[in-house]
């Protein structure tokens, strides 16, 4: 990795930080975080590798999903979540438990509305 590489993804990583420390430090789905970087022109690839880091330096948890709908066969559906370290032991099954929610609430809604037909 070069240093100009280094660069853009430490911008990237504050950029992630940022746009999930807002709305109330709740798990959003990698699309919408993608959404709030459009203001800091930080593409695909590099809020992948910033999600990526964070994730092995224990910031944040990230986790994949899976829906049977063929219409969902190429969304990315992970979910993310900050990991609050004044909760301490509890702050990574805290952040799992955002993730959960998250993805109940969206599925719930999807399934509910959605009919293939």
């Amino acid at each position: 990795m070069n240093q100009q590489t280094n660069i853009d993804v430490a911008g990237a990583k504050i950029a992630v930080l940022e746009v999930l420390g807002g709305r109330g430090k709740k798990a959003r789905f990698a699309t919408e975080v993608f959404a709030g970087l459009r203001r800091s022109s930080i593409g695909k690839v590099e809020m992948d590798q910033a999600l990526g880091e964070l994730e092995v330096e224990g910031v944040l948890v990230l986790r994949d999903h899976f829906c049977a709908d063929p219409h969902l066969a190429e969304v990315d559906l992970r979910v993310v979540a900050l990991v609050e370290p004044a909760l301490g032991d509890q702050a990574h099954a805290a952040a799992l438990r955002e993730i959960d929610l998250a993805w109940n609430k969206w599925l719930g809604e999807y399934l509910a509305n959605h009919r293939c037909g």
